[in-house]
């Protein structure tokens, strides 16, 4: 990736790749940045695209204010993290397939604030529930684990797989016993996405 067309063609590429993810979330924007070796991109996710199939991206999560208490803790959402989760998943094994890599993928993940606070949050399940357990920091630890690149770009399952061990270990901290929405066998629990269908392929 030394020349522009390089880039664009590889981040044309990429575009397509994410667009098959579970979730319509990954819409990485042009222009395609300079870099040594690598596409960089803005939008959402923002990012860099690696020659040697390496990925990194950055997405916003969905932290609010409470608007019974504007002084408290935000609230993080958890159902969308999952989703969008899974979908980074997808769009990182793809690049990596895409480029000729091979073998097991690692991956690692954190949660960070624009703010830099270590204020607590309120962990919520969905945008419909009202309880929520005491607040909790953000995870300070990223959540790390491997999982094979081939068939984590190729089954849907396989990536479901591999978010839900991500999110189970980045989550742990703040007491959830469990994913949402996400399940260890790879299956996306539908009948708890009230509200949530538009976003879901």
């Amino acid at each position: 990736m030394t020349t522009r067309v390089d880039r664009d063609a590889a981040f044309d590429r990429f575009v397509k790749l994410a667009g098959n993810g579970v979730t319509t979330n990954v819409q990485p924007a042009r222009p395609v940045l300079v870099g040594r070796r690598q596409v960089r991109f803005e939008g959402v996710p923002t990012g860099q695209l690696h020659q040697d199939g390496s990925f990194y991206a950055a997405m916003p999560i969905n932290l609010q204010s409470d608007h019974t208490n504007d002084d408290g803790p935000k609230r993080l959402f958890q159902r969308g993290l999952e989703l969008d989760l899974v979908a980074l998943v997808q769009a990182a094994a793809a690049w990596a397939a895409e480029t000729g890599s091979a073998g097991d993928l690692m991956l690692s993940v954190a949660l960070h604030r624009f703010d830099d606070s270590d204020k607590p949050v309120h962990l919520i399940v969905s945008e419909h529930a009202f309880h929520h357990g005491p607040a909790t920091p953000i995870p300070a630890v990223p959540a790390q684990t491997t999982g094979d690149l081939s068939a984590i770009a190729t089954d849907q399952r396989e990536a479901v797989v591999v978010a839900y061990a991500l999110v189970s270990d980045l989550l742990a901290d703040m007491g959830a016993h469990e994913p949402h929405v996400l399940t260890p066998e790879g299956k996306i629990l539908i009948d708890r996405l009230k509200g949530f269908q538009h976003s879901v392929r």
